[in-house]
């Protein structure tokens, strides 16, 4: 494979993994705001560093505004999926946290990216083994179509 060939497998993989990965996210998240899954992400990923924030901090993080921040913390509180919590150091300040339902989808999404990494490996080794280039591409989004 020449290094051209190499460059385009890997790009090509990119967008596949992208294109899963948006896949999963409207999973989840059906029609609501971008907005709000940058929130949800932005918290997850504080979670994982160990800093739970506000709400007003995390209108800063993400750039959008107060009211809407609060909005989808608020959505996010009705399902259970985050919970407030007093800050030890200053009680008149409200963490932002993930509850353990949030906490088990998000193994449940770990798992589906490393489904999303075997597959695009199975994918990528087979590629090119038909006459028909497209027909490698659709049955590899038709498989990860049936892997929800």
């Amino acid at each position: 494979m020449n290094d051209q060939s190499k460059n385009d497998v890997e790009l090509g993989d990119v967008y596949v993994m992208f294109w899963r990965l948006i896949q999963m996210a409207v999973h989840r998240y059906g029609s609501h705001p971008t907005g709000e899954l940058l929130v949800v992400l932005t918290i997850v990923l504080l979670d994982h560093a160990g800093y739970n924030p506000t709400v007003t901090e995390l209108a800063e993080i993400t750039n959008l505004p107060k009211s809407s921040v609060s909005r989808y913390v608020s959505t996010e509180m009705g399902i259970g999926f985050l919970e407030e919590v007093i800050d030890p150091r200053d009680r008149r300040r409200r963490l932002l946290r993930p509850t353990e339902k949030a906490r088990a989808e998000q193994i449940w999404h770990r798992e589906q990216v490393r489904e999303i990494a075997r597959l695009q490996r199975v994918a990528t080794e087979g590629l090119g083994k038909t006459a028909d280039p497209g027909a490698d591409l659709k049955e590899l989004l038709q498989s990860f179509a049936h892997h929800d």
